[in-house]
């Protein structure tokens, strides 16, 4: 497998909403980018009024697009007050040689942002973060940022000689809340799939109606070789929209599968919207597909589909 290095940038929202502008603006569709620039400026407005919110709360406050607009979330807020900083070196000049000693290193139920500055080099490590030490920063050198790269496989083995599974054989792992990462290289691996059979890009386990998860995809490329259905119902209600994607001609032109149960057909919500290329073609979708509206795209589009306005902030430095 031939390694790539995936980089990967501080991520707060005016950054993200830049960034995406110019993916739009590399593809050269002219409507795209100005539907785009609509949801963009959409977006920045919600933006600004969330910090005129957290300035000056009132009741019942919403943003641009009618959404409620939530409050910088207080465990949050007070661990960024009181950061912590560690240096981690390969040479030994630092307050560790790697990332695994200065994470288990980091106190049980961490209620501090700390700032791990990765020094550059080659760490090849198996890193986890439980979910018991949030707030934990990776920082690297924006012109020598730092490569982080494993070797593991699903089919790698453990010390008792059982295999790992997919679950398992990640190079880096968080479970915790509020970790962020910037100015870092995960090196990954090509994956070249050759099964026979059509696969699924997504498998959502939405079970209940009252349940707020789902998959939004926005301004992706599904592309490769074989054929894929978009999704699969993994559970009764599972939810899946797709946006503003290029759907490359591997997409299957049912575009969905209700995992033999079609009980599921009434239930699930799996939505396309705006998409581009030879496999948006809805024309052979399976009939409970849905194009949808402006009015219906609107919730999953926009950064409070993830609660942004509680948690997106810029990186600590």
């Amino acid at each position: 497998m031939a390694p790539k290095k995936l980089h990967i940038f501080p991520l707060f929202p005016l950054f993200i909403l830049s960034l995406l502008r110019h993916i739009i603006i590399a593809r050269g569709d002219a409507t795209s980018l100005q539907e785009y620039e609509t949801w963009l400026l959409w977006n920045v407005q919600n933006h600004h009024l969330r910090r005129l919110t957290l300035a000056n709360p009132q009741p019942n406050d919403a943003g641009a697009s009618g959404a409620p607009t939530k409050t910088l979330d207080v465990r949050l807020e007070n661990a960024e007050i009181n950061k912590v900083r560690w240096t981690i070196n390969l040479n030994g000049t630092g307050d560790y040689k790697t990332i695994t000693e200065a994470i288990d290193s980091v106190p049980i139920r961490n209620t501090r942002r700390l700032i791990l500055h990765i020094m550059p080099g080659v760490y090849r490590e198996k890193i986890h973060i439980p979910k018991t030490k949030p707030f934990i920063t990776f920082m690297g050198d924006p012109d020598n940022p730092p490569i982080i790269t494993g070797n593991d496989s699903a089919s790698a083995t453990r010390g008792d000689g059982t295999p790992l599974s997919t679950f398992q054989s990640a190079t880096v792992a968080v479970d915790a809340d509020y970790f962020i990462a910037y100015n870092i290289i995960f090196e990954n691996c090509t994956l070249n799939s050759v099964a026979k059979k059509v696969a699924s890009l997504t498998a959502q386990k939405r079970s209940k109606t009252s349940m707020s998860s789902g998959f939004s995809f926005k301004d992706c490329k599904v592309t490769g070789t074989g054929k894929v259905y978009l999704g699969r119902a993994w559970g009764d209600y599972s939810r899946v929209v797709y946006s503003f994607s290029f759907l490359d001609k591997l997409v299957n032109p049912l575009g969905w599968n209700n995992w033999g149960k079609s009980n599921r057909d009434s239930m699930v919500y799996y939505g396309e919207y705006k998409c581009i290329g030879p496999g948006s073609n809805i024309t052979g979708r399976v009939s409970w597909a849905r194009v949808l509206t402006d009015k219906e795209a609107e919730p999953f589009i926009g950064t409070y589909y993830v609660e942004g306005d509680t948690w997106l902030i810029s990186p600590s430095t």
